[in-house]
């Protein structure tokens, strides 16, 4: 009885050792690591799409399945469809962004406007945020 009251103890102790080690790492993430395919280019700056439109794919190199958190254009924010328990697309009627397990895939349309038009995507793998900037150029 005295031994497992012993043992009962050493392992609530253990727990509690362990869950506060848990909470001090929480948040003490790797930051995401993005390539553009096809292109040794950084991703820390603004990527410039042309009047004509066009896609941009970038892979994440240290997590498996981030997911869109939501985009600007500087006048509206966009956000998935979460109601419908979709967190990997939005679509507008001027850019569509799809997450597919590590790849991040952005579409533009034409420019046909006389207004470049800027876009800032925010991407999220629970605690760890990236932000991608694009201008597309007026024609």
């Amino acid at each position: 009885m005295k031994a497992t009251k012993i043992l009962l103890g050493a392992l609530m102790v253990l727990t509690v050792l362990t869950a506060c080690d848990f909470v001090e790492k929480v948040g003490d993430w790797d930051p995401m690591v993005w390539t553009v395919d096809n292109s040794d280019e950084k991703t820390d700056i603004i990527h410039e799409i042309p009047v004509d439109g066009g896609t941009l794919t970038f892979t994440c190199k240290n997590y498996s399945s981030p997911w869109l958190e939501g985009a600007a254009d500087g006048l509206r924010q966009y956000s998935p469809p979460r109601e419908d328990n979709n967190y990997h697309t939005i679509v507008t009627d001027w850019f569509k962004v799809e997450m597919v397990g590590n790849k991040l895939h952005v579409t533009f349309e034409a420019n046909t406007t006389e207004k470049e038009r800027p876009l800032r995507l925010l991407v999220t793998a629970g605690d760890i945020f990236y932000t991608f900037g694009f201008k597309q150029n007026a024609k």
